[in-house]
């Protein structure tokens, strides 16, 4: 099974770090819900930008390898957004990672 680590040296196995994060999804779904009585793109603020998704902005896969897990789980490290921004939030990480990686 696999582990990873804490920013304070904790080990926490993937399976708890899946679970929490869909408790953490849910949580901010139901923020949001509460607040406006409906969710909505909180990067376009349109509500027929659908399905919305849970974003996270550290990513889940950059928190476990760079040891701070709990941010996965952290309600402030995700957005809710719109799958069309949610895809281009995406794509722009996943080009800033590759030019930061060629450094």
């Amino acid at each position: 099974m696999n582990h990873f680590f804490t920013s304070t040296g904790e080990r926490v196995s993937k399976a708890t770090i899946d679970r929490r994060v869909r408790e953490a999804k849910a949580k901010k779904l139901e923020e949001q819900r509460e607040k406006y009585g409906y969710n909505f793109c909180e990067e376009c603020f349109r509500n027929d930008c659908k399905p919305v998704d849970c974003s996270h902005d550290k990513s889940v896969d950059w928190c476990q390898k760079n040891s701070c897990v709990e941010l996965s789980w952290d309600v402030d490290n995700m957005t809710l957004r719109g799958r069309k921004c949610h895809q281009k939030h995406d794509k722009l990480n996943i080009q800033s990672s590759k030019l930061i990686s060629w450094k």
